[in-house]
């Protein structure tokens, strides 16, 4: 049994280690282990550090959480800055932007479909139709001082796209005549700001027959002459040509069918706000709301052309959906990205069937967790017929004696028959059991914190510093201190990461436990080669995760060149595994290492905001530790805004 006074303590530190998205942040045949982190963390680029996850431990806390390290935007072009049309300071471009756009008239559609080239040797391709109908070609900018952020969209993208079939990646400067026809659809998202686009591109998005997804930058490309404005304004409905970068309005809401969502302030460089010439024939899928600093509506500025308080933010017409920003930057679990995440889905599949799942998972259940406090909520998730997930630690390891008076601990599941009782009558009451990790910690490290299971990291390197950089010098952690993740713990590899997973897995066998069929990485972070061993054993993970610059490019990251994602739906991910949904995060009364309270409230908002979506879920996770009151205001509160929990397995 664990006493009050060190299960205080552990609370307290969980929500130092646990990780959020985003982006998004040992055994016994793992000797003591010591790192330098100066050596383990150097410096990644202001602007492609990123988040990770939101995970739990007993009080960790969630570093890779996309409100701490987000995954930036591009900034503010000079033209948004001048509040000038972007075509006005091209010198390329050839275009009369004093004469109005065209009226309508018939655009001659061109079928891509016959005859289309071979797909390009640079493609990387991942997820499969099983999935869905869909086979989508993303396309993405790798030009200019921000290019890392061009692959990390189109990583985030693709990602989301892989929910509804197969997924395909390319450089939009290889991009080939006729290629869209190989695709049920296009996606491009424009992050450098005026990419060289091929006019193979240009051509085949104003005249093909594929639909496109465009978000961000550089749709003027696309009338930079009066022959293509004509065609785009005529076939589309409105005209990028005199449609401006609004950098002037906060815009920090997104009202989204019949719901408004949060838009981070620090998204400054602009929202492209569609010129609508022609309202019949435009879909306004979105609108950005202008708003005071009190948060009080105003007018929003001349640029949006709107005379309105709000201008659109997404609209579609004649096979074009376009989102004005690049819509996966500084989320947040009530960000405008379940917006983007539902037109994306709408997109490739527009007949979709309308759901409405829940999930719950208990976390950080070691060895050394208490039986009694577990056995009231398996009671209490039972009776209300909700399945349940168990997130356990098969292994729990104190190798400094942290919490056992200075003496060095050590149990496994075989140590805890109470426990194992527990989890089997669990099992017998719809719950199920994931393996998270194999010790919750990595050898005698503090990886940040002490070593001990639950605390740390397992699968990649931590450190706590006094300001949120990287090259800052490594303390001993404290409550308002910022946890670095990054980089590859000493002697490990992919191999490592597969047989330490495995010494677990084997575990819950050992004890007659079912073996466990989905894997929860511990503080949803991992390098990538231990992403890779993972894989080895779970082809499903139940989480959020890190996914880092060169999968798309096929070149080797630094520690730090990662973003943290979470999905809220399904997905395959370009490391080959398929990723259960966990999208509302979880209650957490602390505020500890800059991480805000979270309270159950909170939980339950985000699950009613996600009703926007066609796939709408609400997939959350609790510590067994906290109050079993705060566990039932979710459960009511989700079940109330129409959701049916199932289990995780069964998450689409």
């Amino acid at each position: 049994m664990i006493t009050p006074s060190i299960l205080s303590a552990r609370r307290r530190r969980c929500v130092l280690a646990a990780i959020a998205v985003c982006l998004g942040s040992s055994v016994a045949s793992v000797g003591p282990a010591q790192a330098t982190p100066q050596a383990a963390a150097p410096q990644a680029p202001v602007a492609v550090q990123a988040a990770a996850a939101q995970d739990k431990g007993v009080n960790p806390a969630n570093d890779a959480d996309p409100a701490k390290t987000p995954l930036p935007a591009p900034p503010e072009p000079a033209a948004a800055a001048k509040k000038e049309l972007p075509l006005k300071g091209d010198n390329q471009a050839d275009v009369d932007l004093n004469r109005p756009a065209p009226a309508a008239g018939q655009v001659q559609l061109r079928d891509l479909t016959q005859n289309a080239p071979e797909v390009p040797a640079g493609a990387v391709s991942f997820s499969n139709q099983d999935a869905g109908p869909a086979s989508t070609l993303v396309l993405f900018d790798t030009t200019g001082d921000y290019a890392k952020l061009g692959e990390y969209y189109a990583l985030s993208m693709g990602t989301l796209a892989s929910h509804s079939g197969a997924v395909t990646t390319l450089p939009v400067k290889d991009y080939v005549a006729g290629l869209a026809g190989r695709f049920t659809n296009v996606v491009y998202v424009g992050s450098t700001y005026d990419e060289p686009l091929p006019r193979a591109f240009i051509d085949d998005a104003l005249t093909g027959n594929i639909p496109v997804m465009w978000s961000g930058f550089n749709i003027w490309q696309l009338t930079k002459t009066d022959a293509d404005r004509a065609a785009f304004t005529q076939r589309y409905g409105w005209d990028p040509a005199t449609s401006y970068i609004d950098s002037t309005d906060r815009v920090t809401k997104i009202s989204y069918n019949g719901a408004s969502l949060k838009r981070n302030e620090l998204n400054t460089g602009g929202i492209i706000a569609p010129h609508i010439t022609r309202e019949q024939d435009v879909k306004v899928l979105g609108r950005a709301e202008c708003s005071k600093p009190d948060g009080a509506a105003t007018a929003c500025a001349s640029v949006a052309q709107s005379g309105t308080s709000s201008f659109p933010w997404a609209v579609s017409s004649s096979g074009l959906t376009f989102i004005g920003e690049v819509p996966l930057t500084y989320l947040g679990e009530q960000d405008r990205y379940i917006a983007a995440a539902d037109i994306l889905l709408d997109v490739l599949q527009p007949n979709a069937q309308q759901y409405r799942q829940a999930a719950v998972r208990l976390e950080d259940i070691t060895p050394d967790s208490d039986p009694e406090e577990l056995q009231a909520i398996v009671d209490y998730l039972h009776s209300e017929n909700v399945p349940f997930q168990m997130a356990v630690v098969p292994i729990y390891t104190d190798p400094k004696g942290t919490e056992n008076n200075g003496v060095p601990k050590e149990m496994t599941l075989e140590d805890s028959p109470e426990l194992v009782a527990v989890l089997q009558d669990a099992v017998n009451k719809g719950g199920t059991i994931v393996q998270h990790g194999t010790t919750h910690q990595f050898g005698t490290l503090d990886n940040p914190y002490n070593g001990v299971s639950a605390d740390d990291f397992e699968f990649i390197r931590s450190w706590c510093s006094a300001t949120n950089d990287t090259k800052a010098p490594a303390i001993d952690c404290q409550d308002n201190s910022f946890v670095q993740i990054g980089g590859t713990l000493p002697d490990t590899s992919r191999q490592w990461a597969s047989e330490r997973v495995d010494q677990g897995r084997r575990i819950f066998g050992e004890v007659g436990l079912p073996t466990p069929e989905i894997f929860e990485t511990p503080h949803y972070s991992a390098t990538r080669e231990a992403y890779e061993g993972i894989g080895e054993h779970y082809p499903v993970r139940y989480e959020r995760e890190l996914l880092y610059a060169g999968l798309l490019t096929s070149t080797q990251a630094g520690p730090h060149d990662y973003y943290g994602q979470f999905f809220p739906y399904a997905v395959n991910d370009p490391y080959g595994t398929h990723v259960l949904p966990e999208n509302l995060g979880n209650f957490e009364p602390n505020e500890i290492n800059q991480h805000p309270p979270r309270l159950a409230q909170e939980v339950v908002d985000a699950a009613k905001l996600n009703l926007v979506n066609t796939h709408a879920t609400a997939s959350f996770f609790f510590h067994p530790y906290y109050p079993l009151s705060e566990l039932k205001k979710i459960v009511a509160g989700i079940k109330a805004e129409g959701y049916t929990f199932v289990p995780a397995s069964e998450l689409k």
